[in-house]
């Protein structure tokens, strides 16, 4: 599979760390361990503390799992698939649901991985072009209208 250049990390990687003031960024900006654990519970900081680093359950820790899971009324553990990052998320997803020949819809402008990985799987894309004289709003009739039968995957970015 090839997938095209990412634009955006090839940019970050030319100015992120080159200049004086970084007036853009797609990460969060990071903490120490000990300013994220001044906000941690006892039993939180007491298991980040007694940590030991390795490989755990291919569907995320249990115990993550189930902080996740509580977050949301009808989750279990069991539905929760923990990942890396967005990129694998979306590589997970595309090559779950896509398979060449079939079609993909995806909001424009947005995040190239949403497009382009669909594409390294051989699906067919369309790009439902977001307008800012439309105050960036999804025309729902036009996205309708980018329907086929071979679609099987609409994203919303």
């Amino acid at each position: 599979m090839r997938i095209a250049e990412f634009e955006l990390e090839r940019y970050f990687a030319r100015w992120e760390f080159a200049v004086k003031h970084l007036l853009c960024a797609s990460d969060v900006q990071g903490w120490s361990m000990s300013e994220l654990l001044e906000h941690a519970d006892d039993e939180t900081a007491a298991l980040w503390r007694d940590l030991h680093l390795g490989y755990t359950e291919a569907p995320g820790h249990p115990l993550l799992r189930r902080e996740i899971a509580s977050l949301y009324e009808t989750a279990t553990p069991d539905d929760i698939q923990v990942l890396s990052g967005a990129e694998e998320g979306i590589f997970a997803l595309v090559n779950v649901l896509l398979e060449p020949g079939d079609h993909a819809i995806v909001t424009w402008p947005g995040y190239q991985s949403l497009y382009e990985v669909a594409r390294a799987c051989g699906a067919d894309v369309t790009l439902h072009e977001l307008r800012e004289d439309a105050g960036w709003a999804i025309d729902v009739e036009a996205l309708r209208g980018q329907v086929t039968p071979r679609t099987k995957l609409i994203v919303i970015n």
